[in-house]
């Protein structure tokens, strides 16, 4: 008796962990979010505590570093800046550099239009559009269903967007009013 319940009880927890490695695959990774105006990044070289900046990041999307100088930081993802820096310190500077790029903070999403609340809200991982609209206290009685967008990137690029739509820092959520 025993084991045909410890077999059922392992498949149903296969299951489950099955389930979750599948819903969590559409959620945002820290790999894909690029660097924006705003976030707070931390850079660090083992072994080279006097080559160590945090800094967040302004307008021009430059970071300036010890020995190497400006590095425009904006645009991309914590591995190609991380494997920038460790070229530009072995040009001449450092052996076999390893260099650790966190963001400690993001810049916030904002969103606009037809809910409760508009603004600038922090952003969190596995932030919805769904859950965006909750942050902002819910839709207006005359909110679409329909036409919600995303303006993403340096170039606000539009996307039509649903409530399982993925918010990326620096995004700005449009909810548009019906005419019915």
């Amino acid at each position: 008796m025993e084991v045909p319940v410890m077999k059922s009880l392992l498949l149903v927890n296969l299951m489950v962990f099955c389930s979750l490695l599948l819903n969590k695959s559409y959620a945002v990774t820290l790999s894909q979010i690029e660097i924006g105006t705003g976030d707070v990044i931390s850079v660090e070289v083992y072994n080279e505590p006097d080559l160590t900046v945090k800094t967040k990041v302004d307008g021009a999307g430059l970071v300036k570093f010890p020995l190497i100088g400006d590095i425009k930081v904006t645009g991309k993802n914590v591995h190609v800046l991380a494997a920038e820096i460790e070229t530009a310190y072995k040009d001449g500077y450092l052996v076999s550099p390893n260099v650790a790029v966190k963001i400690l903070s993001f810049r916030p999403f904002y969103i606009r239009g037809a809910v409760n609340s508009s603004g600038a809200y922090p952003f969190e991982f596995d932030l919805t559009v769904e859950k965006a609209i909750a942050v902002a206290r819910g839709l207006k009685d005359r909110a679409s269903q329909k036409e919600w967008y995303i303006l993403r990137g340096e170039n606000k690029s539009r996307i039509l967007a649903t409530k399982d739509t993925q918010v990326l820092p620096g995004d700005i959520i449009e909810i548009k009013e019906s005419l019915f």
